[in-house]
């Protein structure tokens, strides 16, 4: 994920010129990704909420307009159980792991810390089968992405995150105007900021340069810095409105239009320079996407006028 490059993105892991063998190191610094994690969501999700007096299955609908997030948090489990393994991959092959066994390897620990995160879900919240089902779909696509060089050139799935009101208004505490409790605590975490909808959008995004005739052609120039693709997003699910406002809960699927980091980082780099920077600002945009570079047209659903409920 690191050490590819946007023009071609051919893998350049486990070369004769590869990375040195730094196995054990490579390891444990995997290994540190995953306890942050859960020091993170223990502080998030559970640490202010009772358990359920029983364990609870369940679902949480999928895209439904009247969910708990709209679909946002469905979109968010696919594209986080892929970042973590593609993440995975990355530090075990830069620390000499073969990249295939790296692969399968990173991609396996993330699809089962997130069915981790499922069956705590069950004490707390619910195990949801739809979040199962769409970190599934986020291992499968770390692999193709991993293992299909010429299907990473292609594509990307990334997220644009920039805090929401709503969100930082919740770092004081989670008080309303009044300057009374919002939510329950666990709603209103100032750690919980995966559950910040409103700041997120998801976008599948094409890579217009991955057409070489039309990058290296006279006027295509442009196709290294310009993706297209498919976006959604939801707005005033979570975090919760205060009470007694309209709710204005909406969800919007769009084509559009983004920025291409990748190809503008290439682009300044291309004398060959400052190589390491280049690696960690490719890892992090071909996930991130710089916040308010994306626009689109698109078909957008309210949510009835009724209280939000749900979630975890």
């Amino acid at each position: 994920m690191l050490a590819k490059h946007s023009e071609a993105k051919d893998s350049d892991l486990g070369t004769a010129s590869g990375p040195e063998d730094h196995r054990t190191r490579a390891a444990i610094e995997l290994g540190s990704f995953y306890a942050g994690f859960s020091v993170w969501a223990y502080f998030a999700w559970y640490r202010n909420h009772p358990p359920l007096s029983n364990y609870k299955f369940g679902g949480d609908g999928m895209f439904g307009v009247e969910t708990y997030a709209g679909g946002a948090d469905k979109m968010g489990h696919a594209w986080a159980t892929m970042a973590l393994a593609r993440l995975g991959t990355s530090v075990l092959t830069e620390g000499g792991w073969d990249h295939t066994k790296s692969t399968l390897l990173s991609a396996g620990l993330s699809e089962l810390l997130f069915l981790n995160v499922e069956i705590r879900d069950g004490f707390y919240f619910e195990f949801s089968y739809g979040d199962l089902a769409m970190d599934t779909v986020g291992m499968f696509a770390a692999l193709a992405l991993e293992l299909w060089p010429k299907l990473d050139e292609m594509f990307d799935y990334r997220v644009q995150y920039f805090p929401s009101p709503r969100y930082l208004e919740n770092l004081d505490g989670g008080a309303n105007r009044n300057g009374t409790p919002s939510c329950p605590k666990t709603a209103c975490s100032r750690w919980n900021i995966a559950e910040d909808y409103s700041g997120q959008t998801y976008f599948l995004a094409f890579h217009p340069s991955s057409i070489h005739a039309l990058r290296d052609s006279k006027y295509g120039v442009w196709s290294r810095f310009v993706d297209v693709g498919v976006g959604f997003q939801t707005r005033d699910y979570k975090p919760p409105p205060d009470p007694g406002d309209k709710l204005n809960a909406h969800q919007t699927l769009f084509v559009g239009v983004s920025l291409n980091v990748q190809g503008v980082i290439d682009w300044l780099g291309r004398d060959g320079k400052h190589e390491t920077l280049r690696k960690i600002g490719h890892g992090l945009f071909e996930v991130f996407n710089l916040p308010y570079t994306i626009g689109g047209v698109g078909v957008t659903r309210y949510a009835p006028d009724k209280p939000n409920s749900g979630g975890a």
